[in-house]
């Protein structure tokens, strides 16, 4: 943003999800970050940008409170975006058809009212309380320097906060999935760097996810959601995680000298065999989420 009062973002400056996405894969960072290779937007992607837009906004930022407003506002805002950004199916890349995008909005409508609701109900539809502090600011930019000794070369850490708390506690709001193996605990909050780069940026430790846990029930129809909070402290050991993962990641990808000499291998992550993907080793070589699988089988796993 040029408006920003650090200015434009530089090719060096470091944030959360440039972190995370190379310690997902080297391969996929230079995919998404050097190569630019076509990415694409998903439902699920759509509806947390407008339920973000309209929770930090409308209601904390700008005082409404009315849930049905607030509810049809989120739902616009979706509307929009299936319009206007071209969302498309996961798997298999098309465009999302008209049931489809009907389906994203019914979804919305259940997840939004019930992230509504338990906020300014203070429980959430199953009667768990969702205590908070005061919020006192939202969406703010953090950026700091940090000093790299093994390079002797400083970066800059750089992100937008979505939840500055009275109490000095900073906070992200996360619509996600409660399948097993994706769902947000503690034991995933605190491996992530997200919490650590945020508070130094900020000089705090304390740290909460206000977690939206999208539920579906047989029929995949969208349910009611458990909406809670993972309230932690950032330790000293979390921060010299973050630094020794910043050392890395800027040496390995090259990142002062523009990408010329980074190292980028894929880590695949094997995804096993349904009746689907039996003899496909194009669908079944990586389950990780990522836009980038075609091209990468192609370039570093296919037979000849």
């Amino acid at each position: 943003m040029n408006d920003s009062p650090y200015g434009p973002w530089e090719p060096t400056d470091v944030s959360p999800s440039k972190l995370k996405m190379f310690k997902d894969c080297p391969k996929k960072y230079e995919y998404r970050y050097v190569r630019r290779e076509k990415t694409y937007t998903g439902a699920a992607s759509l509806q947390g940008s407008s339920a973000h837009k309209v929770f930090l906004e409308e209601l904390l930022d700008g005082g409404v409170d009315d849930i049905d407003f607030l509810l049809e506002m989120m739902l616009d805002d979706l509307r929009h975006r299936l319009d206007t950004e071209d969302p498309r199916d996961y798997k298999s890349k098309l465009p999302l058809t008209p049931s489809e995008k009907f389906d994203a909005l019914q979804d919305l409508k259940v997840w939004g009212e019930g992230l509504l609701n338990a906020f300014i109900n203070k429980a959430d539809s199953y009667g768990n309380e969702l205590t908070l502090p005061e919020v006192k600011e939202t969406e703010i930019e953090g950026c700091t320097e940090v000093y790299l000794p093994s390079l002797e070369a400083s970066i800059r850490i750089r992100g937008y906060i979505d939840l500055v708390f009275a109490d000095g506690s900073l906070g992200d709001l996360k619509l996600a999935s409660d399948y097993w193996k994706a769902i947000w605990t503690l034991g995933k909050a605190i491996t992530e760097d997200q919490p650590a780069m945020y508070s130094k940026m900020l000089d705090t430790r304390k740290f909460r996810y206000l977690i939206v846990d999208k539920k579906k029930d047989r029929n995949k129809s969208a349910k009611a959601p458990v909406v809670r909070t993972i309230d932690f402290e950032v330790t000293d050991k979390d921060m010299e995680r973050l630094m020794q993962d910043l050392e890395y990641f800027v040496k390995t990808v090259d990142l002062l000298n523009g990408h010329k000499n980074g190292s980028f291998p894929p880590r695949p992550e094997y995804n096993g065999q349904t009746k689907q993907t039996a003899g496909k080793p194009e669908e079944q070589f990586c389950g990780k989420l990522c836009d980038f699988k075609e091209i990468c089988y192609r370039e570093n796993f296919k037979r000849d």
